[in-house]
């Protein structure tokens, strides 16, 4: 599975196909200016990033981890609907972009279901849970875009204690709340790798479960929309209790999501190394 930017891949015949648009595009490494700075990495025992580019795409991870980290960190990922209705697609796969070099990123889609269109109001909600608290958690959503009649992407976080840096130059406007979600200002399906459709969140204190909620804008005639979730990264863990270091230790990885740490490097979900 290789997206340049996740909406409309054409698997349904009745939808704007976005796809089409960016079919054979050899996009150039995504270079992201955020407006304000990213937390530092503290010096720690535990590391920043995930290892999203060693996933297979098509896969379907429900939780992935920080290397090298001892206790070993990890995220899971649990996906809830609005309705029955609501058709999740590919959301919880791990895709690739046609980039040069490629990147991983997580799918959230929402995709018609049947003869029912995508309504707005419509969503789609990621829970992220570590299994022990951190400090700096901080990720980006990428491709927060929308087209006239087709779609329009939301995106409302439900975790308080965020900041948010846009992309400079940017297309998105709000504040992540439920009366302000984070939306797109102008229409334009712009390359996933642009960096004006992008976000980075950062939590600076300790946080262990964090809530996004997906949201269709209008009520359109796009057979699927789609964003992206990347570059997971956190600047410190916070030492737990004897209590909860139980907890962590019962906490189980699928064998193939584990990343021997020995001569690893890094890859950021970006494309870029972690050195």
């Amino acid at each position: 599975m290789s997206f340049g930017a996740p909406e409309n891949d054409g698997r349904i015949s009745n939808g704007v196909s976005r796809r089409t648009l960016v079919k054979g595009a050899a996009w150039a490494v995504p270079v992201i200016a955020f407006a304000g700075p990213v937390p530092a990495m503290a010096a720690s025992p535990c590391t920043p990033t995930t290892a999203l580019d060693t996933l297979k795409p098509g896969t379907k991870p429900t939780s992935i981890a920080f290397f090298p980290s001892d206790p070993l960190v990890t995220a899971g990922l649990a996906f809830t609907s609005s309705s029955g209705s609501v058709n999740r697609g590919n959301t919880g796969e791990v895709a690739a972009t046609n980039t040069n070099p490629s990147w991983n990123y997580i799918e959230i889609e929402m995709e018609q279901n049947g003869q029912r269109p995508l309504t707005q109001g419509d969503w789609v909600q990621l829970t992220i849970t570590l299994n022990q608290p951190v400090t700096g958690l901080s990720f980006v959503i990428h491709d927060i875009d929308q087209t006239q009649s087709g779609w329009r992407d939301l995106v409302n976080i439900r975790t308080a204690g965020y900041t948010a840096n846009l992309g400079n130059p940017t297309n998105i406007q709000g504040d992540g709340s439920d009366g302000n979600p984070f939306r797109p200002i102008a229409n334009g399906d712009l390359p996933i790798d642009s960096g004006a459709n992008a976000i980075r969140l950062t939590w600076a204190g300790s946080v262990q479960v964090v809530v996004i909620r997906y949201i269709a804008g209008i009520t359109g005639n796009s057979g699927n929309q789609h964003i992206g979730l990347g570059n997971l990264s956190y600047s410190a863990c916070v030492f737990p209790t004897a209590k909860s270091s139980s907890a962590r230790s019962s906490a189980v990885v699928a064998p193939e999501l584990i990343v021997p740490p020995t001569d690893l490097v890094l890859v950021d979900s970006d494309g870029s190394a972690d050195l």
